[in-house]
This record gives structure tokens, sequence and C-alpha cells, in this order.
């Protein structure tokens, strides 16, 4: 069995040190509650948000190489995207995204937010239905739903290292049937999945003093 603490926390240290540029934590909260507003984010924003010049901004965000940029040179995407994935994020009526199954358990902690979560399983294809509040998960459907997760490699690319191996499904079972054919996949199950991302979530909200 895994031992959830011990993972945990490397997992935990393994993401947050994914983009090793000084202030990035800072930078990734305030982009997450800017595009939790639903519109494309103007590095200006953030320069305005965090008050840093314009330059530190720009090349923090060149480090996180996964950043989503519409054609205006705004952001639209990191961890929590405007474009659509397979893990609908809604909240307050807003249709938002996020690019794997462990964003959607800890971004409503990071911008205090409650939101309803429609994805499909990875295996089956049947939806997977939750509500995720900042400090509670609820109304999972089906009840018995799991995560998979991995620990990620040293790479700035998060989203090709983690989060395209992270994905809901129905069961357990179905869960593991799927992860014997993907080596170094763990599986959990949701309210697991969830306490693991809280404490990612307290991490990088202690780190950006917010």
């Amino acid at each position: 069995m895994m031992d959830l603490a011990h993972y945990t926390t490397e997992l935990v240290e393994r993401l947050t040190t994914a983009v090793p540029t000084e202030g990035f934590t800072e930078l990734f909260v305030a982009l997450l509650r800017e595009l939790a507003k639903g519109k494309p984010v103007a590095p200006a924003t953030l320069a305005a948000a965090l008050q840093w010049p314009p330059e530190r901004v720009a090349a923090a965000l060149e480090q996180a190489v996964s950043t989503e940029w519409d054609e205006d040179g705004n952001v639209v995407g990191y961890g929590l995207t405007l474009r659509e994935t397979a893990h609908a994020f809604e909240i307050d009526g807003l249709h938002l995204y996020t690019w794997c199954a462990f964003d959607t358990l800890f971004f409503p902690a990071l911008i205090g937010r409650t939101a309803r979560v429609i994805s499909r399983c990875a295996a089956t294809g049947v939806p997977v239905t939750l509500t995720v509040a900042p400090d509670a998960v609820r109304d999972v459907e089906p009840a018995g739903a799991a995560v998979s997760l991995i620990l990620p490699q040293d790479t700035p690319d998060i989203r090709a290292a983690f989060c395209c191996h992270v994905h809901f499904f129905t069961s357990d079972a179905v869960a593991r049937d799927w992860a014997s054919r993907h080596p170094g996949v763990d599986i959990v199950d949701v309210h697991a999945a969830f306490s693991v991302g809280r404490e990612r979530a307290l991490t990088l909200l202690r780190n950006a003093h917010t």
C-alpha cells in the first residue's frame, strides 16, 4: 500500500519546484486567480497585481514552458485554462477547464472558490462529477471514483511530466486495471487525492505569503 503521507510530501516538493524561478509561486497563485475570472490575462495585469516590473513577469512566464497564450500575447492557461480539456471546472457559471484531475482538487483552495467538476473516466468514458470547495470535496459521483497520480520528473514541462498521466476513473478497480498498463502511476480515491491537493495548496499559499 502506498505511504500517502510520504507520497504527498514528495509530490508537493516536486510540483512546487517544477519551475525554479524565484517568486514563481506568487505569480502562479496570482495567475490562477486572474484566470478564474474567465478572461485572458495580460502580463501587465499580473505585474500590477504582484507589483513586479513587467520584465520580471515576462521572464517568469518564459520559464513556465507549458503556458498557453492567445494571439494578443495574453495568458489563457496554466493549469487552469480557458481552452477546453477533459476536465470542466465551473465557477459561478463560468466555464473553465484544468489540465488534469488533480488540478480540480487543489485549485479551489488557491483561488478561494468552489467549483463544480465534470470529467470523464479515462478508461471507460463514463462521466465523473464532484463539487470541490476550498476545504472539502463532496457530491462525488460515482461514489467510488478514483484518481491516478504520478511523481513527476525534474522538468519545467509540468503538463507533460505530470498532468498527462493524472485522470479520474469510475472506480478503484477500473483505475488499477488502467494503471497496470501505465508504469509509475499510483491510484488513490478522490478524497485521498483531495487531501494531497489541499496539502499542496496550503504549501503554495505559505510560500506565496497570501
